[in-house]
């Protein structure tokens, strides 16, 4: 059957309104707004945080608890009898004992031998380190007579190796020097002798470790 033109036309406009009426348009993705549920979480009013060491300023490189550690032992009296110590170490400069592991003229055994005199309780023993753990450790601005100065490798604390040395302090000077005295100096001497106006001057890859009984 043929269809007029003018018929034809109307339908063909009719139906293709249809379709694009009826046919998802292709819109943009949507956009999740998440303002409201980060509104719940947020507190009302900004936090500011604070920190309050309650004391001194940390000076360059040094931690805090080291800082409160050397406040607290600035002050700490030593546990024995410096003068009893300080005179036997007196009494033998100039003379000379045995070396060699363990042996009386060695400098730590000297050391030991003085600190005893005293009364002070230097049990520790083994290693540079484990030898002080009856000890407190101080500051050399701290030190005081009857305080040994350990010279300890700083890569290998606990070895014995060429460089360590250990000295009691028995004076301390107006200009920050010490009076000490020694054992095994020069090294296999065995020989006690004592040096005024001393600082520490350990040898490279070391350190002066100061303690007090």
């Amino acid at each position: 059957m043929r269809v007029p033109a003018k018929t034809f036309i109307v339908g063909l406009i009719s139906a293709v309104t249809f379709a694009v009426g009826a046919a998802p348009a292709m819109a943009e993705q949507p956009i999740e707004d998440f303002s409201a549920a980060a509104s719940a979480v947020q507190p009302a009013s900004p936090i500011s945080q604070t920190l309050d060491t309650g004391g001194a300023p940390v000076l360059a490189g040094e931690q805090i608890d080291s800082v409160l550690t050397i406040e607290k032992i600035a002050d700490v009296p030593a546990g024995f009898d410096v003068e009893a110590a300080i005179e036997l170490a007196e009494s033998e400069i100039g003379t000379s004992r045995p070396t060699g592991w363990s042996a009386p003229g060695e400098c730590i055994m000297s050391a030991q031998r003085w600190i005893r005199a005293g009364g002070g309780a230097w049990t520790g023993g083994g290693d540079p380190v484990s030898n002080y753990d009856n000890a407190t450790r101080v500051t050399l601005a701290n030190a005081q007579p009857g305080d040994i100065i350990q010279y300890e490798n700083i890569a290998s604390p606990t070895s014995w190796v060429t460089g360590v040395h250990t000295v009691m302090i028995t004076g301390v000077n107006d200009d920050g020097t010490f009076t000490i005295i020694q054992s095994n100096s020069p090294g296999g001497s065995g020989l006690v002798t004592q040096e005024e106006d001393w600082t520490p001057a350990p040898p490279a890859g070391f350190q002066a470790a100061v303690w007090r009984f």
